[in-house]
């Protein structure tokens, strides 16, 4: 069976809080640990409820993009969708308040049509990505954290090479548990590691060339499966073989940071 991964952040959203509702959990803890699939109290669990905080996040300024009519329209339930995340007034632990009253249908039926709205108006973006190929991305990933692994001794700040790590280290988190957070973060993520090693390029010293050459290439691999994740745009990979457009510019730039690939 194929897994199913939500497609905008509000879907996930929308998704994640329909598991807790339905949980039939006696108190909002169960609720949320079976809906989240970790232990209550656990590491994971605050790391899995962290970004369940970070779907909202996205939610909210995704609609406050919207035409103003729209805007106004869903922005009144910013509330009722962070209050269901965090219960800032109540006991989690409570057997009088079960999962089931977390949130009303109204409010998941309002945030469901906020996300359908969105989809349609960001379809083909990082925000609501239309490609399918994870495992191209997660490929990716494992090469870079080779790449970094491997990098000799002085070519880049040791501080910046273990922040892309771990940002790629989440990225993968991330694919792993798509079916839980959906496309948008995973999209989103990989567009944060672009940048991150795009800068990076700026400071590597280029002094070993084979490194510079795995670098440079493994950077274009990169933003084809980022780009291609997000669009589902077979010509991203086509511009990026002939070296046209802005694929090529941003080449250009990488390859003066790190030196001619070899």
């Amino acid at each position: 069976m194929e897994m199913r991964i939500p497609g905008t952040s509000a879907h996930g959203l929308h998704e994640i809080l329909v598991r807790v509702w339905e949980s039939g959990a006696h108190n909002f803890r169960g609720g949320w640990a079976d809906a989240l699939g970790a232990e209550w109290g656990s590491s994971e669990f605050a790391r899995r409820h962290a970004e369940v905080a970070g779907l909202l996040a996205e939610t909210i300024r995704q609609v406050q993009a919207l035409p103003d009519a729209q805007q106004n329209r869903y922005s009144r339930y910013f509330p009722q969708w962070w209050t269901a995340v965090v219960q800032p007034d109540v006991s989690w632990s409570d057997p009088g308040r079960p999962a089931r009253v977390l949130v009303t249908q109204e409010t998941l039926d309002h945030l469901a049509s906020a996300a359908d709205l969105l989809k349609g108006a960001l379809q083909g973006t990082s925000s609501a990505p239309s490609g399918a190929n994870l495992e191209g991305l997660r490929e990716s990933c494992h090469s870079w954290l080779d790449i970094l692994a491997e990098m000799p001794e002085g070519e880049l700040p040791l501080s910046l090479q273990e922040e892309i790590t771990a940002q790629i280290r989440h990225l993968l988190w991330l694919i792993d548990n798509a079916a839980l957070f959906g496309a948008a973060r995973i999209a989103r993520e990989s567009s944060s590691v672009v940048g991150a090693l795009a800068q990076a390029s700026t400071v590597l010293t280029g002094q070993d060339a084979q490194t510079s050459g795995k670098w440079k290439r493994g950077f274009l691999a990169f933003v084809t499966a980022s780009a291609l994740f997000a669009t589902g745009a077979t010509q991203v990979q086509t511009a990026i073989d002939a070296g046209s457009g802005l694929v090529k510019e941003i080449a250009q730039v990488v390859e003066s940071g790190t030196g001619p690939a070899k």
